[in-house]
């Protein structure tokens, strides 16, 4: 028995409110998707943020420190400075300890702020060339340019300053330790970074950032000179080119400072 013109039109209405049902129920999911994602990366470069702001108010502080002035509040400057807010500030002889926060932005605000503690000091910092090996190798073994160095500002960093080297060479060129030491971090991130390598020589730990390709694994033991990866892309890049970064004490320094070779 055929179905008559207002049958039909019940089912069409049924068939149109069905599907009207599966689009809603699919923006839905791709909201949800997209609230998630955005949640989690502004937790991420919260504490990011807080961290490199509390690596720079500790260099900072430590030289003003050094320069006879106020280092609590040279450290609350550049805090400021980084969109973070100085939590606390100590000074012990020749070594400044701050902390810093920056608030969680989006969804997530109402959670407290991430903090972040660094340190700095005084004593002359340990010298790779010097103290480690005796000399140190530049850490792309082929043609390259620096297109970035250390304090450099631009809104391309969380932190508004750049903490380390960057050596622009093309994908693949090798990637070379610039001292001995042991691998203390090998792969993925997470983060900005992309895949890194991280060394550890004692007074001074090595990070090469953005790499394609790694060649060591967390653990092993390396020498001057000897391939850890590959130069790359991954993380937060706008090209191919490793980021050396130099810290001593988990504070980021300038490589040209303290990786110069002796006289």
């Amino acid at each position: 028995m055929t179905a008559g013109p207002a049958a039909r039109r019940s089912a069409g209405a049924r068939e149109r409110g069905a599907g009207s049902v599966l689009v809603l129920a699919a923006v839905l999911v791709i909201v949800t998707v997209l609230l998630a994602v955005a949640t989690l990366g502004s937790g991420y470069r919260a504490r990011h943020r807080a961290a490199a702001a509390a690596d720079l108010s500790a260099l900072a502080a430590a030289e003003e420190l050094r320069s006879g002035g106020d280092p609590c509040a040279a450290a609350e400057r550049v805090s400021r400075a980084n969109e973070a807010s100085l939590r606390s500030c100590a000074v012990e002889e020749s070594e400044v300890t701050v902390a810093a926060a920056t608030a969680i932005r989006g969804p997530l605000r109402w959670l407290p702020d991430p903090v972040r503690r660094a340190r700095a000091g005084l004593d002359r910092p340990p010298v790779v060339a010097e103290a480690v090996v005796g000399e140190w190798l530049e850490p792309v073994a082929g043609d390259y340019r620096i297109t970035a160095t250390f304090g450099d500002t631009g809104s391309m960093w969380a932190s508004g300053r750049h903490t380390g080297l960057d050596f622009a060479a093309p994908t693949g060129t090798p990637v070379v330790a610039i001292a001995p030491g042991r691998v203390v971090a090998a792969g993925p991130s997470g983060g900005a970074y992309g895949r890194r390598v991280i060394i550890d020589h004692g007074a001074v730990t090595s990070y090469y950032a953005h790499l394609s390709a790694v060649a060591v694994e967390q653990g092993d033991r390396v020498g001057t000179g000897q391939r850890i990866g590959a130069v790359g892309s991954s993380g937060n890049t706008t090209g191919p080119h490793l980021h050396l970064e130099v810290r001593v004490g988990g504070v980021p320094r300038d490589p040209y400072s303290v990786l110069r070779s002796p006289a």
